[in-house]
């Protein structure tokens, strides 16, 4: 019995195109003067129903037990990725002025 081989077509600008193609809507900016709270909580929103996988970043195993612990406890229906992306943004979109000059040690 001959062995069948799967083979699934990739995009051609790969899965990273792929990933671009699914979210259609760009993200809604907070308002300017919004806090870093607020632009979190925006964020939160904005990122609920997103179902594309993205790219992939590894975390470090205490920092996902705190974001898993933070989703345990919270009275919202939350999944990592809206916790992660939101908290990411928020913080990048805070402190953009900052990251520009941030050096390593």
């Amino acid at each position: 019995m001959e062995k069948k081989k799967l083979s699934i077509e990739l995009p051609k600008g790969g899965m990273s195109d792929l990933t671009k193609q699914v979210r259609n809507n760009p993200i809604i900016e907070p308002l300017a003067d919004a806090t870093e709270w607020q632009r979190f909580t925006h964020y939160l929103d904005e990122f609920k129903n997103v179902s594309e996988h993205g790219e992939c970043v590894w975390l470090f195993k205490d920092v996902k037990r705190e974001i898993e612990r933070i989703k345990f406890e919270s009275d919202a229906k939350l999944n990592i990725r809206q916790l992660v992306n939101a908290m990411l943004l928020a913080f990048i979109k805070e402190h953009r002025d900052e990251l520009k000059n941030i050096r390593s040690g």
